[in-house]
């Protein structure tokens, strides 16, 4: 059901008025081309360490890959050339030689070359973030993090040990703006890869200048600011001119991109606001041109109105729920969710139907495995568990806790935001009914709980994975053993072991095969309960081109015009 909020004069009065004049400096200034409110507020806009969707979606904006999203292309959004002219690619696969364009510039007019690439790369790998496996693609670059990692280590521990030579990497700079990058083997994606934000460059001389070089170790660092204006450097379409945090981010189209002519909009403005339903009423006073976070009830009411502005449509990911899987629980008492049984009763315990329809709302398919079906051709789809509340209790009772009786209290964690309590409500109520286990509802706000979830301090937490390219292994790379976005910290040699077998598998259907093989397992062993799949649904004025009903949820902002 659709809220309606009774507006205060004052606060339309205010909500109008904001795009016109700057809170901060209390002056008049120039209106954006376009004004959109992102899915939640930035996060981080440091390549290296973004992993959330709005923090990405942004990033598209502020940098641009060797190669970028072709928008023209809506439902696969394809990768073709960005940075570089198109990629010159060895007979066997494995070699990728990239030119950079002669007329590509960072945001304060230097050239962009090859060595920027290089100097981003390589501290992806001195200084790890939540991507950098997928550098391992490339030759030498795990042994050459790993290796690094190992010698700070020892340095930090007083011990002696030789350099690390970055030259057994496959990134190498053959001149001013020629970029060579050797492969382990042959990787389909990999241009897909070089359009993902996370391998976008850095501007070398700019954070040489804010670099913190550890006495002990020789292990650099930079200061965090600069992601801010107007230390923040890009090669994007646009340059962040103002950032006002949790408030606004104003985007300027730069003077220096190479494709300016397909800039668009000229002035772009991020709003933020402190939860989902100011944002929705910041959209109805028609001020705002995009909203990319509305909530399902909202977007549910909508729809029954028959509003031509709300678009719904399938999403590219998962809503579920991460179990711990660790030997002990933050607290340090022993974890009974080591055990697969107790996983597996709790998931068989949870209907998701009256989920996906009273909080839902919105056409979402129930979920009982991890890979949305459809979305990659002739991917088998694996079997996952239903609900059997019969089967979940004698599941339970096999573990040692029959009807419940001796379970500690579990403690469910989400965000008091959104639709998360009521799902978290709803589970909560499901696993005490059938399975008569206590439990400790965990609601907080979103900075604690990505803290927390990073840390793995939580017994079961919502999750949700939407994919970053077009592959199956944006989904199965999740959950190696090595990854840093594997929340559940489970590790399974078998699926590991599947998953490196399908990365050097050339015959595409073998490939699928171990990968869907991968996610049995997953579905058996069950680390996370899969709820259902998700759907999108943006708020957008009839005179607003360029926004793609993309799975994705991905909009090269360039693109995007108004028409008054």
């Amino acid at each position: 059901m659709l809220r309606l909020f009774a507006i205060p004069a004052g606060l339309i009065v205010l909500l109008v008025g904001a795009m016109v004049w700057s809170g901060a400096a209390g002056q008049h200034e120039e209106p954006a081309d376009f004004v959109f409110i992102n899915r939640d507020d930035i996060n981080t806009l440091d390549p290296k360490s973004m992993s959330w969707l709005q923090d990405i979606r942004l990033a598209y904006g502020i940098w641009e890959g060797l190669y970028t999203l072709d928008t023209k292309d809506e439902l696969t959004m394809k990768a073709i050339p960005g940075a570089s002219k198109p990629a010159e690619i060895s007979p066997d696969g494995t070699v990728y030689t990239f030119h950079i364009r002669e007329d590509a510039r960072w945001s304060n007019g230097d050239p962009l070359l090859a060595g920027d690439f290089v100097f981003a790369w390589r501290r992806m790998l001195e200084e790890p973030g939540d991507y950098t496996y997928l550098l391992h693609y490339i030759k030498g670059a795990r042994a050459y993090e790993n290796a690094y990692q190992s010698r700070v280590e020892a340095l930090t521990n007083g011990a002696t040990t030789r350099p690390v030579d970055f030259a057994d990497v496959g990134i190498v700079a053959t001149d001013e703006r020629t970029l060579r990058v050797t492969l382990t083997h042959p990787v389909d994606f990999f241009l897909d890869l070089c359009a993902f934000p996370p391998f976008v460059p850095l501007h070398e001389p700019s954070m040489r200048k804010i670099e913190v070089r550890d006495a002990k170790t020789g292990q650099v660092t930079y200061e965090k600011n600069f992601t801010h204006p107007p230390a923040l450097v890009g090669n994007g379409p646009y340059r962040v001119e103002q950032w006002e945090f949790k408030k606004r981010l104003r985007l300027v189209a730069s003077e220096y991109y190479w494709n300016k002519a397909a800039v668009k909009s000229h002035r772009i403005d991020m709003l933020s606001f402190a939860g989902p339903e100011t944002a929705f009423l910041k959209y109805e006073t028609d001020s705002v041109d995009w909203f990319a976070g509305v909530t399902n009830d909202v977007a549910a009411g909508l729809v029954a109105k028959g509003r031509k502005d709300i678009h719904i449509f399938p999403g590219f990911g998962t809503y579920f729920y991460s179990i711990n899987c660790r030997d002990t629980l933050p607290d340090g008492s022993a974890n009974p969710f080591k055990d697969v049984r107790v996983r597996r009763a709790f998931s068989m315990a949870i209907d998701r139907k009256p989920i996906v329809e009273k909080i839902g709302q919105l056409g979402q398919p129930e979920a009982t495995h991890f890979v949305p079906p459809g979305l990659f051709p002739g991917y088998p789809t694996p079997r996952g568990t239903g609900f059997d509340p019969k089967r979940a209790r004698e599941l339970l009772a096999e573990a040692g806790y029959p009807a419940g009786k001796g379970f500690p209290e579990v403690a469910l964690l989400f965000t008091n935001e959104g639709e998360h309590t009521m799902v978290a409500q709803n589970v909560g109520r499901q696993w005490h009914d059938v399975l008569n286990v206590p439990i400790n509802m965990g609601g907080v706000e979103v900075k604690t709980f990505r803290q927390r979830v990073h840390s793995k301090d939580f017994t079961i937490s919502r999750g949700g994975w939407t994919g970053d390219y077009n592959d199956v292994s944006t989904f199965s790379d999740k959950y190696l053993s090595d990854s840093d976005n594997n929340d559940s910290d489970w590790r399974n040699p078998e699926y590991d072991k599947l998953c490196e077998e399908a990365t050097v598998e050339r015959d595409p259907a073998k490939r699928l095969a171990l990968l869907s093989h991968a996610e049995q397992i997953l579905c058996d062993e069950m680390p996370i309960i899969p709820l259902y799949h998700y759907v999108s649904a943006y708020l957008i004025r009839e005179n607003v081109k360029g926004i793609p009903l993309n799975p994705r949820n991905m909009v090269m902002l360039h693109t995007v015009e108004v028409h008054h």
